[in-house]
């Protein structure tokens, strides 16, 4: 499958007009209620090939935690923080 194709059955796997492809970049932006991201989560995992990666972060604002994926051939990692952890390092740059 050419990476066009791939791209494109990533998307398949989104809402409609969630993702966006620009060349050889898949752009996902999605707002709105909880997004079941386990298709995309799969389908990635099945279609990137030997030097391809890419994360894909989902915020639950509810929770108050941001989930980044990363994303590789054969699998991917998820690591999730609270918001207020994420911006504890930078209270001296006037994020308090």
């Amino acid at each position: 499958m050419a990476g066009a194709d791939r791209l494109r059955a990533l998307a398949a796997s989104l809402p409609d007009d969630a993702a966006q492809i620009s060349g050889d970049t898949l752009d996902i932006e999605y707002a709105g209620f909880q997004l079941d991201i386990e298709d995309f989560l799969e389908a990635s995992d099945r279609l990137l090939q030997a030097g391809e990666s890419g994360h894909l972060d989902v915020f639950d604002d509810d929770a108050g935690v941001i989930s980044r994926y990363d994303l590789a051939p054969g699998g991917h990692t998820a690591v999730t923080h609270r918001y207020d952890d994420i911006m504890e390092h930078t209270k001296g740059e006037g994020n308090w």
